[in-house]
């Protein structure tokens, strides 16, 4: 029995100096704190005041609480836009009736709708600079935007005379409509770029094999390579496509009538 045990003792003796030493399995490093920072560049363009000219004349003073009739068969008025025109006249103190026996008529000779020239918006430098500033000048400078160029006129007759009373014209482009700039959103943010291959090498090393050769030869795991990466620009503010700038034609039609119709002097 005392010789069973010794053989057994040598036997497992020799059985651990024949199994190969391996280093401990390497476990993934800790990944490095990314910084985001989000930048916002404008762009401005040369804005004008609305367009104005509005003449009334004495010989029939219009008085609070005066019938009007909205007469508008020759334009394509909305619905949304006559209410609007309502609106204004009643906060003027008239009264808005469909009976031929209004004491005014208002004629909408007018709603018009065109292109004009394209505006340039040019890069405004920020209050503080920084490199990608210097890269959006190198790249996109400026933005060449589509101009929408929006027309209203409308005459006021007094019914019992047939006398034109007040006429009045206004137009706007959709650049100085809107009154803001351009501004664009870009994200620069840091990303690690071989992540996938520090894993890959995490696995290659953790097998058998590898760990008996890290046994005799230790092997450093690679460093994390860190990239700033910028994506955008994102516009978050200002109309400059066709489809966009034509979004804005219901409301410039709202503000220029609304504009001409408190130039109406109401006693």
């Amino acid at each position: 029995m005392r010789f069973l045990l010794i053989f057994l003792t040598m036997a497992f003796s020799v059985g651990c100096s024949l199994t190969p030493k391996m280093a401990p399995k390497l476990n993934v490093p800790s990944k490095p704190l990314l910084s985001k920072e989000i930048y916002q560049l404008s762009y401005s363009t040369e804005l004008d005041s609305a367009r104005i000219k509005s003449v009334q004349l004495p010989a029939h003073p219009i008085e609070k609480n005066n019938t009007v009739r909205i007469v508008a068969d020759k334009v394509a008025m909305t619905d949304t836009l006559k209410s609007y025109i309502e609106q204004a006249l009643q906060k003027q103190g008239l009264k808005v009736i469909e009976k031929y026996s209004a004491d005014y008529v208002l004629n909408i000779h007018q709603l018009d709708l065109t292109f004009g020239p394209d505006k340039t918006y040019v890069l405004n430098r920020p209050k503080k600079s920084h490199a990608l500033f210097t890269l959006v000048t190198q790249k996109s400078p400026s933005y060449q935007c589509r101009n929408i160029i929006a027309s209203v006129s409308m005459r006021l007759t007094h019914v019992a005379s047939s006398d034109v009373i007040w006429f009045a014209k206004s137009s706007i482009d959709s650049a100085s409509f809107q009154g803001i700039p351009l501004q664009f959103s870009y994200t620069k943010e840091q990303k690690i770029t071989n992540e996938h291959d520090i894993l890959a090498f995490i696995v290659e090393q953790n097998s058998e094999q590898a760990r008996i050769a890290r046994a005799k030869e230790p092997v450093a795991i690679p460093q994390y390579v860190v990239e700033d990466i910028i994506s955008g620009p994102e516009k978050s503010a200002g109309a400059c496509s066709a489809t966009e700038v034509s979004a804005l034609s219901s409301a410039m039609h709202q503000k220029l009538s609304s504009i001409l119709i408190d130039k109406i002097n109401v006693l």
